[in-house]
């Protein structure tokens, strides 16, 4: 687990550390606890573009996943991680959608454990359907919410493995997808969309999704990270001279 975390965080600080600015950083969930694994269903955005002292995530579900949007479709659930020293707790969490909480800790099923979650809360009669993970009206596509008030926070502070038991491995970020419309769900033969093959329930309404896949950086960015790194190795052979 250390090494998979070393890993992580070697290829995002060589590409990101270099802009002294603003700066983004964005990975796929391309892992499922119901679906086919290898496939980029959600797209994970933090940034320190926006207003002074914040930090802003932007959760959206890629085109894989619109494909199979049923009634209801959208985020409900979403977990993230904390890189140790950062002071960050769920009361840091900010410009969250209306009727949506957050909390310290949490599950997210096959995915392990997370130091922040943040949900949809239920409404009314939909309560009872929402707690066995059926759609609710809460749901969001594209989940976007900010963190404020941290010191010395950054965008790379939040990115970081689960613990615990995790079944489907460890992963950087982890959101429940709510509304989907994939397998025999009519009851019809012929009623199947989406990936050819998928793990568990024949109808799948709900799944969790994970991943550690950083989506690649502009040419400009790479190219920037190149030069540096170049001129880090010339300083090193010039001192050993």
């Amino acid at each position: 687990m250390f090494k998979q975390k070393l890993a992580a965080a070697l290829v995002t600080g060589f590409v990101f550390a270099a802009p002294s600015q603003a700066a983004s950083v964005a990975y796929f969930l391309d892992q499922s606890n119901k679906l086919a694994d290898g496939i980029n269903y959600l797209k994970v955005t933090i940034s320190d573009e926006g207003a002074l002292g914040a930090i802003d995530f932007r959760v959206e579900a890629l085109q894989p996943l619109l494909d199979l949007a049923g009634e209801n479709f959208g985020i409900k659930k979403f977990g993230f991680n904390i890189l140790g020293g950062v002071g960050a707790e769920a009361d840091d969490v900010s410009a969250l959608p209306e009727n949506w909480r957050a909390r310290n800790g949490g599950r997210m099923d096959g995915f392990g454990l997370y130091d922040i979650t943040l949900k949809a809360k239920a409404l009314g009669k939909d309560k009872e359907k929402d707690d066995k993970d059926g759609p609710g009206r809460n749901v969001q596509d594209p989940l976007t919410f900010s963190i404020t008030g941290v010191d010395l926070d950054t965008i790379l502070s939040y990115v970081d493995l689960s613990t615990g038991r995790s079944p489907q491995g460890f992963s950087l970020f982890s959101a429940q997808i709510s509304g989907l419309n994939f397998g025999n769900c009519g009851g019809g033969k012929d009623d199947k969309k989406g990936p050819s093959t998928f793990k568990g329930d024949k109808c799948v309404t709900s799944a969790y999704f994970g991943g550690t896949s950083a989506v690649p950086a502009p040419p400009a960015v790479w190219l920037l990270a190149t030069g540096l790194a170049g001129l880090v190795v010339r300083r090193l052979r010039s001192a050993k001279a």
